[in-house]
């Protein structure tokens, strides 16, 4: 072989290899670019992961058949889908856990997450079994607490119910009813409203003032500075003559029905909810401490409630002065909190002192296969048991005041509460707690939380039956 052969060999080679690392690189290359895409991307970005996810929803729509959704006991919520077609809810589930399930969805190339089927469709629709079917998901809520909830206790008034286990934290009902009927069998049904905030689940968007909820957390930092400091029950008295104007200020509060109570405690004071009487225990209290109690009890701080949405809340002192003090410890000024969180405060009162991290969740399961089991988490360690226990005692006694005996429901703990919100609007509560459960029933478009006295009866006594004591 000549020389000029051997380069013309050599040169070949020299080609062959360069073509061959060029194929490689470009290959090496496309696969980092689909994994960035495919892979990492989704993990990191959520507009990435939701471009990804309706690929591979258009791609499987035909064919998934979405999981089931169990209450606590095994009962069916919703189920009985098939190829192509979503799962759909019996009556009284389809409206009454609507606003909790949501809905996911993909139109125009654009992925629709809302509530529970939104945030789980992960597993209920993208994790198939061989059979094609989504991983069922077990919630802690009770079908008997949340159908009763939604059709005798709000019966189409706008606000929402509460139900949540003392000691685990275990949401066992959430019912919302928003200015439309959401029918999570019909998806349309939503648009049926332009109100603003009219597609949001009232028990956890809706963030307003506390009104007179809030006392229990005045009255809280009021025991435990008590406490401290060995002050006598003299400490608590307070002359009522109707009128509170703070110290430099001409802010004039008045108690409800411009009544006049006389000589006051604590304990008389929350069963009247006097408001001149807590912004008087408020500026006593001081700025700080109630401040430190009602972050303990996280206002001001953000709840999660896993696979479904962050509590928001909101406290502002201002510049700390008597007129904000006053304001904020009778339940009015800047703060703002949702129902569920209120919900929560009885809760923790409820469970000695300690609140618990809200789930909604239970488990979630691919045939027998375990891909998710919550774990009870404590969220706060609230009060000492010494404060705890003189606040129940209070609690107690206001329950009475509003008719829930021991006698006839056992032991209640209550607070109702009345909100000035922005709009005219007004929001009423009661917030709440049995031996067993805490709850609060929130509604807006009534004016006087008298209203809600025998809508607790009612949910108290059913609480009662689901937990077996009557």
């Amino acid at each position: 072989m000549s020389l000029r052969d051997k380069d013309q060999i050599r040169i070949s080679s020299r080609r062959i290899r360069l073509t061959e690392l060029g194929c490689i690189a470009v290959c090496l290359l496309f696969c980092a670019m689909f994994g960035w895409k495919y892979t990492i991307a989704p993990l990191v970005s959520s507009s990435s992961r939701a471009t990804k996810n309706t690929i591979v929803y258009n791609a499987i729509k035909n064919y998934a058949i979405e999981g089931d959704y169990l209450d606590r006991s095994g009962t069916l919520i919703m189920g009985n889908a098939s190829a192509g077609s979503p799962a759909s809810a019996s009556s009284p589930m389809n409206k009454s856990y609507a606003w909790l399930l949501g809905y996911y969805s993909v139109s125009s190339g654009r992925e629709n997450r809302f509530g529970l089927r939104g945030n789980l469709a992960d597993y209920s629709l993208f994790r198939l079994n061989r059979s094609n079917k989504g991983a069922s998901v077990t919630l802690t809520t009770d079908n008997r607490l949340q159908n009763y909830a939604f059709k005798t206790i709000l019966d189409g008034t706008e606000g929402s119910v509460t139900v949540i286990d003392n000691r685990t934290g275990a949401i066992l009902c959430l019912a919302s009813q928003s200015t439309i009927t959401y029918d999570v069998n019909k998806v349309e049904t939503l648009l049926e409203s332009t109100v603003e905030g009219s597609q949001f689940r009232r028990g956890t968007f809706e963030n307003d003032p506390p009104g007179s909820t809030f006392k229990v957390v005045t009255s809280a930092a009021a025991i435990k500075a008590a406490l401290d400091n060995h002050y006598d029950e003299e400490w608590f008295s307070y002359n009522d003559n109707g009128v509170y104007v703070p110290e430099n200020s001409d802010f004039t509060i008045t108690n409800f029905n411009n009544k006049a109570y006389g000589e006051l405690n604590l304990k008389r004071a929350l069963n009247n909810s006097v408001n001149c009487y807590f912004a008087n225990l408020g500026n006593k209290v001081g700025e700080a401490r109630l401040k430190e109690m009602a972050e303990a009890f996280m206002v001001g701080k953000d709840i999660e409630i896993p696979f479904l949405t962050t509590l928001h809340s909101g406290i502002d002192f201002g510049k700390g002065t008597p007129a904000e003090i006053a304001q904020i410890a009778f339940g009015q000024g800047s703060t703002q909190i949702t129902p569920v969180h209120i919900c929560l405060i009885a809760q923790a009162v409820a469970n000695g002192g300690v609140m618990m991290q809200p789930y909604i969740v239970d488990s979630i399961y691919r045939g027998r296969y375990p891909l998710y089991a919550a774990r009870q988490q404590i969220l706060s360690k609230v009060l000492s048991s010494d404060v705890d226990t003189e606040l129940k005692r209070i609690m107690h006694s206001t329950a009475e005041v509003y008719g829930l005996k021991e006698g006839s429901y056992g032991m209640v703990y209550a607070k109702t509460g009345t909100a000035e919100c922005p709009n005219d609007r007004i929001h009423i509560y009661i917030m709440g707690f049995t031996e067993d459960a805490s709850f609060c029933i929130s509604m807006n478009n009534r004016t006087n939380s008298h209203y809600l006295y025998d809508k607790a009866k009612q949910l108290v006594r059913k609480i009662n039956e689901v937990y077996g004591r009557q």
